[in-house]
Parts: C-alpha cells; structure tokens; sequence
C-alpha cells in the first residue's frame, strides 16, 4: 500500500486548485473577486444565491448556509462517498504526483499482484465481450440475449462477455498473454483442485466491477443446457475480489444514486440489467449470495434509503424479509416494490417490454407497511389468537428499530390496529425475540438429533452430508454416484450444491452453504459440520453406502427389463428378446458380484 506523507499532501495541493475540482461537479462564479458556487451539500446545487465560498489561496471552502468546510480531500470524500486514502489517489492521479511506495517487501508484493489482477480481469473482461459482439462462437449466446430481449445499449453499459466452449482454452488465452501460473490461481477463474480447469465454458459473462470501475469478478450463466450443469457460476473472493462487499451493477448504478436515485436492491443480473434497460438506473443485486450486512454498509455511504423488489415467489419474498430486515437495523429507510405480472423483472421485459416494467415499478409500500399488510393476510387479528400471531411475526422488525422515537410510533399504530394496550404491545415484542432465540435453539436441537440417528436419515442424504463435510472427495465419488441415482430430495440439493463448490473451488463451510437453496437442507447440513460421524467418520461408512445406492441403481434397472420382458415380449422379434435377456443376466452378475462385496464389507467392519 502507498504511504501518504505531509509532503506528499502538500504536492497534491500545490499542483491542483481546490476551484477546479468544485468546478469539475457544480458551476464555480467569481462574485466581488471570491469564488462561490451553490452548496452541493445542503442545497443539492439548486440554492438560489450561492453560498458555498472556495478559498484557492488557501486551498479550503467553507459554507455560509451548513456550514460545511474542509479542503479538497474532504471535498472529494463527500461528493464522491471515498475514504481519505481513496481520495488522495483519487487526487494524485489527477496532479500526476507518484505517491511514496511501501518498502515492506510483503506489501509491495501484494500491491503489484492487486495491480496484475486487475489488468488480467480488465484484459478479459475486452475479450469475452469481443468474442460475444463479433465473434462466430458467439453467436449462440447473442441470439439468447435475443430471447431474452436485452438491448445491444444493455450488452455495452454492462459490457456483456462470452467464455467459449473448452476447459484449456482460458489458460491456453491468458498464459499467452505472459500471466504466471501463481497469478492465474489466484484469478479466480480456475479449480483450484484441478488447475488448470476453467470455471468459465459456453457461458455468458456479467463482469463485476467495483465502484471505481475496475473489473474484479465475473458470473457466468451456462448456455450449454446440459444436466447438471450449474445454471451460474461466480468468481469465488480473490485479492480484489469480495462478493459480500461488492454489487453487481454497483459502478453502473452509482452515477444515478449520487444523483438521488433511490438504489433499487433487486434479485440476479438479469434483473438488474432488465431494470436499467426499463430507465430504472439505480439497480443492484448481491453476488450469488443473500444480502449481507457489509453490503447495507456499502450502500449507506451513498443512500439514506433501499428499495427491495426481489422476485414474487416464496424464496424471493423471504428474502425480501431479511433484507427488510437487515436495512431496517442499519437505520435505512425502505420500501418494497411487488411485481404483479410475472416473476422478476427479467422476465417482465422478455414477456411484456420494458414499459409494462416501469409501470409495475412506479408503485412501492414502506417496509412497515408491506409487513403490516402481509402479516395482516396471514392472520386473523379480529382474533386473540390471530392478535399474538400477527404481533410474532411483525416482533423482529419492531425490535431492530434503532430510534426509540420511531419503535415507540410503531407499538402505538399496533395497539390502535390491534385494540389492545401499548405496555401489551412492548411486552409480546420483548418476549417475542426471546421465544425466538429458544425455538431456534430447540430446532437446531431437533435437526441434531434426525440427522445424528443413522435410522431417520436416507442412505442417499448420509453420502452427501458426508461428501458436505469432505468436499474434496466430491470428484472421486460423482463418478460412482449420479444425480440419477439419488432419489431423496435433500440429497438432490446437495449433490448440486457440491457441483456448484467443486466447480467453483469453493473450500469454507460459509460459502459452501450459501450455495444450499433449501433453508432446512441449508441448516442439515450446518448441523452436520458439528458431529462426528460426518466430521470425522470412517470413509468406510461413505463406500458403504455408496455401493448401496449403486446397487439399487442396478436393481431399478434390472426391473426395468424384467417389465419389458413381461409386459411387451409378444411384441418383440427374437433378436431384441436375446439383447434383453442378455442385458438382464448382465445386470444378474453384477448385482450378485455387489451384493457379495457388500457383504464382506459389512463383515470385515464388524
């Protein structure tokens, strides 16, 4: 990291007047030989006289009217929402001053391999996109983004890329370019188990640029259509890269958010491009995980307000809870938008255009609100029952109120609605949060205990919880157990999770499980990383099982042939009666040769 000396300061502020940045973001006058401007702070720039006075000597302004003063670096941060350090290289850049480099042999290497990813991702991030505008492998991913109505202005401001077909040609394209091996593993774009493997193969690309414009990541959707193929795939967090502390659509977004566009948190990148493509401008949405509360502090640098719109089924409306939720504790205003014809925004706009988007936008529920009317449809509150009910489910919304003020105006519009006393009111939403606390307790208790008890949990689930728990061994175990041979749900969910994390590289449990959908697969699975039987029991135990499930794999075919053989043998001519029979007795051996191993196994652990 650079180090900012007095001297350093002082070359920045010799070499730049103060007037010249004002000038650069509101208009800058000469009135009775000073300099004024409209306070971009308090007045937005629309004041009437100007107030905001710009001291070039001394390099300072000051306001009249809020009384805001600071100099150039002070100025920057405000405008723009940056740090102190951001802004002196912000302003470095622009005086053309080289900022003093740490010495620290650790720190420089750091710095300079920051610097290459960046260069590699920005390099990349030309290519795929040329490769999807102009270039004949292209051509399938175009003709998709037709379908699904994106605009070529869309496929520019989003800078929309394609990875081509084959899992060398990225390393072949980049160790080309004369990128080393360390810095490509560290890129993000391979399997770090099996490098170097691309994770990016015949997908669409949404580059992921930070707030300054620098391309950091990349999330893919597959256009193969193969089964069991992850649908998206997203860069994991590199040396530049943080998906809990970034946005996709962030940096495209930003300009209309600093101009007072409320920031729209929506649910996938399609999404956010479909919004932008309507006029809305200020979309954003998380990175392949669930909004996370560094992501509410971003985005409170630069808005007192988010608005939700996330997709209308159950899952996008849970989500839309939490984030309420989440913005609500940061002392964040929000309000929800519901979308009436259709799942998301995307598809809005594929199935009806982007005006009927703009239409179903234009109306939005504070958060309040939205969960009062919700709440409202689930129970009955002309009820006592329905009363404590409907008050259990507003509770957690009540409580993260941060001004005591405003939780005091919720509990009084709660007791009008629901004719009951304030005090009863404060004493249900106390011991809401408390029974809460208990009932999680006693549900994790409750997985603990199903998924601890060998009897109560499928031979298909025991696997996967073990492969959960040792992903490593994902790739050797996928070859002897398919997606097609599960047959339990839970099991299905985390064979695709797995897909997803070894494809991805992903190696902690916390990413791991933002992969799970399913909110009681998520939590089985979280439970399993605390017992020993997943955690540290015998591989054994997984072969075992595996053999099992292979082996009913074979018997469901076995069957299959045996109800060809009864039902359609009147049917058939000799030939395709002796390849079914042969067929069958094929099978007969296997099994029989399973059956045996499985035995022995069981007899050699006993």
């Amino acid at each position: 990291m650079p180090k900012y000396t007095d001297s350093t300061i002082a070359e920045i502020k010799s070499k730049l007047r103060i007037s010249e940045l004002v000038q650069s973001y509101i208009p800058v006058i000469n009135k009775g030989g000073r300099l004024w401007a409209k306070c971009p702070f308090h007045g937005g720039g629309n004041e009437r006289t100007p107030s905001f006075a710009i001291n070039d000597t001394d390099g300072f302004y000051h306001c009249f009217g809020c009384h805001e003063s600071g100099d150039m670096f002070t100025f920057l941060m405000k405008m723009e929402k940056m740090s102190f350090s951001e802004a002196v290289e912000a302003l470095a850049a622009r005086a053309g001053v080289e900022l003093e480099k740490d010495t620290n042999p650790a720190a420089k290497k750091s710095a300079g391999e920051a610097e290459t990813l960046y260069d590699l991702n920005q390099r990349l991030q030309g290519t795929f996109h040329h490769l999807l505008v102009n270039s004949k492998e292209g051509e399938e991913a175009r003709r998709y983004l037709e379908r699904r109505k994106v605009s070529s202005e869309m496929i520019e401001r989003f800078q929309l890329g394609y990875a081509p077909k084959g899992s060398d040609w990225l390393y072949n394209f980049l160790s080309g370019k004369g990128y080393s091996d360390e810095i490509l593993r560290k890129s993000g774009l391979f399997s770090q188990n099996h490098f170097p493997y691309s994770l990016f193969q015949d997908r669409l690309v949404f580059p992921v640029r930070n707030r300054g414009g620098k391309t950091i990541g990349f999330s893919g959707r597959d256009l193969s259509g193969k089964e069991n193929v992850p649908k998206y795939v997203n860069s994991p967090d590199t040396p530049v890269y943080s998906k809990k502390h970034n946005f996709f659509g962030l940096y495209e977004a930003l300009d209309a958010i600093k101009k007072g566009a409320i920031p729209v948190l929506v649910e996938g990148n399609f999404d956010v491009v479909a919004m932008h493509q309507a006029g809305i401008s200020s979309a954003i949405a998380s990175l392949g995980t669930s909004f996370t509360e560094e992501q509410a502090l971003l985005i409170a640098r630069y808005a007192e307000q988010v608005d939700v719109m996330f997709d209308s089924d159950e899952a996008g409306q849970k989500s839309t809870d939490k984030a309420l939720l989440l913005l609500h504790s940061k002392g964040m205003d929000s309000s929800v938008h519901q979308l009436s014809s259709g799942k998301d925004a995307s598809e809005i706009v594929e199935k009806e255009g982007e005006n009927r988007l703009s239409e179903e936008f234009s109306t939005a529920q504070p958060a309040f609100e939205y969960l009062v009317r919700k709440h409202q449809k689930m129970y009955n509150i002309n009820l006592p029952r329905g009363k404590s009910e409907f008050l259990t489910a507003i509770a957690p919304f009540v409580q993260c109120t941060v001004s005591d003020v405003e939780k005091d105006g919720y509990i009084s519009y709660l007791a009008r609605l629901l004719s009951v006393s304030e005090e009863a009111v404060r004493k249900d939403i106390a011991s809401s949060g408390q029974n809460r606390i208990r009932e999680e307790r006693e549900q994790a208790a409750e997985n603990t205990a199903k998924i601890f008890n060998r009897a109560d949990v499928s031979i298909d689930l025991f696997a996967m919880l073990y492969l959960a728990n040792h992903r490593k061994l994902f790739r050797q175990y996928r070859n002897r157990i398919s997606f097609a041979d599960l047959t339990d749900t839970e099991a299905k969910v985390l064979y695709v999770a797995l897909e997803n994390a070894m494809r991805n590289d992903i190696t902690s449990n916390e990413l791991f499980l933002s992969l799970i959908n399913d909110e009681k697969t998520r939590n089985d699975a979280a439970t399993s990383f605390e017992l020993d039987e997943y955690r540290n029991g015998k591989v054994s135990a997984l072969d075992e099982v595996t053999d099992k499930i292979a082996l009913r794999g074979l018997e469901a075919q076995r069957k299959v042939l045996s109800d060809q053989l009864s039902s359609f043998s009147t049917s058939m001519d000799k030939e395709q009666i002796a390849d079914i029979l042969r067929r069958k007795s094929d099978l007969d051996h296997e099994i029989a040769v399973r059956r045996g191993e499985l035995y022995k196994r069981t007899q050699s652990e006993d």
